[in-house]
């Protein structure tokens, strides 16, 4: 799971969206998957939104992007 703050700084450093609108928009088209949201930790207490972002979804729209698995994980992980 993977709040939607941070995929927008994720998606933002890969130039292929920049604010949490578009994240959002991710969402509600199905291109990406929401998970629950983060309880525990950090990122719990720094989202406005009730739900995160599945990373796994994340990683595959990644991919289908061209974005190599090395920088993925360079990125994503925390």
């Amino acid at each position: 799971m993977v709040t939607v703050e941070r995929v927008s700084r994720i998606l933002n450093q890969f130039n292929i969206a920049f604010t949490e609108s578009a994240v959002l928009s991710l969402l509600n088209r199905g291109v990406l998957k929401s998970s629950p949201r983060i309880e525990s930790g950090y990122y719990s207490r720094n989202t406005k939104y009730g739900y995160s972002v599945d990373q796994n979804s994340l990683e595959e729209f990644l991919k289908k992007r061209g974005i190599t698995e090395k920088d993925i994980k360079q990125h994503t992980l925390p």
